[in-house]
């Protein structure tokens, strides 16, 4: 199922949220706004298609990506930060459609029908949800650029279940994802390509493993 980034879910639990409980849903152009701060605090966003990113923007207009989403990603009303003179949303980087309900409809329902499955499939969701926010600090607490770069691509090779891995995003906002420049993003991944460490064609990488890397 979901592939990349966010708090992803299965196949299964996808599945059975669309059918037992028939959410809304609603397609969204790129750059449209799908989730921002004045949206009701029981939204739960479950993204069906496309790509999405969770944005904040200071009051100059500077924006940063801190995290990103695909079919799967559940997004939350809570993921939203409260940003002190700026503004934090959920933007379409591509063409998206988005089903939404209310987390506590969600909750109630299993509770009241003592739903053993759902109890299971939401207990899913929130191991997904710490391992988010695990993840990406883990990325970014390495100290080089080379880091960075092994670190995400090696939980995408772990995600998509394959050595050759697809980016999800283009390089400039791998490189905002990353929080680093774009130019020596683009050096790093010449040189790794330049070491046999990796394979790159546009944004398809083939991870190479080599004994003591």
């Amino acid at each position: 199922m979901g592939d990349f980034g966010g708090i992803m879910i299965s196949e299964k639990f996808m599945d059975y949220i669309l059918e037992t409980f028939r959410p809304r849903r609603k397609a969204f152009g790129k750059g449209e706004l799908i989730l921002e701060k004045n949206t009701p605090e029981d939204s739960l966003c479950l993204l069906v298609k496309g790509v999405a990113y969770l944005c904040i923007e200071n009051e100059n207009g500077d924006k940063q990506l801190l995290d990103y989403f695909t079919k799967g990603g559940v997004i939350c009303y809570e993921m939203l930060p409260d940003i002190r003179g700026g503004h934090c949303f959920i933007q379409a980087k591509y063409p998206c459609t988005a089903a939404f309900l209310s987390h506590h409809e969600l909750i109630s329902h299993m509770l009241q029908q003592r739903d053993e499955e759902l109890a299971g499939l939401c207990s899913e969701l929130f191991r997904s949800a710490l391992s988010v926010r695990n993840r990406h600090c883990h990325i970014l607490q390495q100290k080089t650029i080379r880091g960075k770069l092994l670190a995400f691509l090696h939980d995408l090779q772990t995600r998509q279940g394959s050595a050759t891995v697809r980016i999800p995003m283009p390089y400039s906002d791998l490189a905002d994802y990353l929080t680093i420049d774009r130019s020596s993003l683009m050096t790093e991944l010449s040189r790794m390509h330049g070491e046999g460490l990796i394979e790159k064609k546009a944004r398809e990488i083939h991870i190479i493993m080599h004994p003591g890397n």
